[in-house]
């Protein structure tokens, strides 16, 4: 009889690395699922911070009055003179604790900020995305400043 041959790898050696594989693209998934639920909140943060300064922005250097209005959980719109533009935040994000037709005007030539009608010292833009995270944007005094937060 000759000798054998040890060459390669048994049966359970594959079964338990495919298992360990199996296990680490498991973690991975849920990790990377998370971070995108996140990126989507984030992003949609930043449109809505971004749009209250293009308003503001918009009011200064034109010498017109521009405004951003919340119109449902999940859009908004952006009055820029005499063009409107409609927003849709992305998937699993909405608003929360602001009522639809809040409306933030900035009045030229200045961009002094009011919020349905009346000068208020601060408004709080909460966005909320499907698993309760939550971030904030603040539009700040009379000035209406954009703050995200």
């Amino acid at each position: 009889m000759g000798e054998r041959s040890n060459k390669g790898f048994s049966l359970l050696e594959l079964l338990i690395v495919l298992v360990m594989m199996g296990l680490i693209a498991g973690v991975g998934y849920a990790s990377l699922r998370g971070m995108m639920e996140r990126s989507r909140l984030d992003a949609a943060t930043a449109q809505v911070a971004n749009d209250l300064t293009r308003a503001r922005s918009y009011a200064q250097t034109k010498n017109v009055s521009a405004g951003w209005k919340k119109l449902s959980d999940t859009s908004y719109q952006l009055e820029l003179g005499s063009t409107v533009k409609l927003y849709q935040l992305p998937k699993g994000v909405e608003f929360s604790g602001l009522a639809d037709g809040t409306k933030v005007v900035y009045s030229a030539p200045y961009g002094e900020v009011s919020i349905n009608g009346s000068s208020v010292g601060a408004l709080k833009i909460i966005l909320v995305n499907e698993k309760g995270l939550a971030t904030e944007i603040h539009v700040v005094g009379v000035t209406g400043k954009v703050i995200r937060q």
